[in-house]
């Protein structure tokens, strides 16, 4: 049998209840047309997810942690596991619509020039989800604390930051996207080393992507690859997720500096 052209990965921990959503589209409606394989990077679960898998999904590879991990490092874990020439990260709490992964695939193989496609990603009541963002700065940061992280602020900068003057209906270059959903081809993600693990939890996705602009390789949002996303947005909440995200986000302030330039920007007709 020869090998997968795509590998879906996805790393979840006590998330049976979004995997019972998640693989039911991959292998449902949102089924690519293309060979495909799945692997799933158990972090230590203790809910069921992997006897769940095993029973109702037992196509999908499962590697089983034996200790806690980083969501960059369980990622990397499961890109070195995978067989086939192009990765979709995919979040457990991620449903793929039909011609989702095709439609990601196709334009990495018809644009060589590319280096990461996200999709279009929507609220679970349909709305659109303000998933693409501008890199962060230091007054962004200030402002998202200001208003508690809100997606609903009507400040200035957070409108800016959320790139709510985005067309969603456009493909486009982005500076970043949210790493619940995002198609690479496999050997440049190995050229980028994966994630980097000095992020244990969060800003992992925005570093890629920075890495991908700096490597000449842009990011694209297409439209047509659309997927729903319940965000959770843990970090919101004060308490250990909240101090790990301000923590990664020093630590991308301390390798990319502070005052990143607005690469969809400058690339933009």
């Amino acid at each position: 049998m020869s090998n997968p052209v795509i590998s879906v990965i996805t790393v979840g921990m006590n998330h049976k209840k979004f995997i019972s959503n998640l693989y039911p589209s991959l292998y449902g409606d949102g089924r690519p047309s293309m060979d495909f394989e799945a692997v799933y990077v158990d972090n230590c679960s203790t809910d069921g997810s992997v006897e769940y898998l095993k029973q109702e999904f037992p196509q999908v590879r499962v590697i089983v942690n034996d200790r806690l991990r980083g969501f960059g490092d369980n990622n990397n874990i499961g890109a070195m596991a995978a067989k086939g020439d192009y990765l979709a990260i995919i979040n457990p709490d991620i449903v793929l619509h039909k011609g989702a992964l095709d439609t990601a695939v196709e334009y990495l193989k018809q644009h060589d020039e590319v280096g990461i496609v996200v999709p279009k990603l929507l609220n679970p009541d349909g709305s659109q989800q303000f998933s693409v963002r501008r890199f962060i700065t230091p007054p962004i940061l200030l402002n998202r604390v200001k208003n508690k992280a809100s997606d609903d602020s009507q400040s200035a900068k957070t409108g800016l930051y959320l790139c709510k003057d985005l067309d969603y209906n456009n493909i486009q270059p982005v500076n970043w996207s949210l790493g619940a959903a995002l198609v690479i081809k496999t050997s440049f993600f190995a050229q980028l080393g994966g994630f980097d693990t000095d992020f244990f939890l969060y800003m992992e996705d925005e570093d890629l992507c920075l890495r991908s602009w700096r490597h000449g390789r842009p990011v694209i949002y297409h439209p047509g690859a659309v997927m729903t996303h319940n965000h959770l947005r843990a970090s919101r909440k004060i308490g250990r997720k909240s101090w790990l995200h301000v923590k990664s986000m020093m630590t991308f302030f301390r390798k990319h500096g502070l005052n990143i330039p607005d690469f969809a920007a400058l690339t933009a007709p």
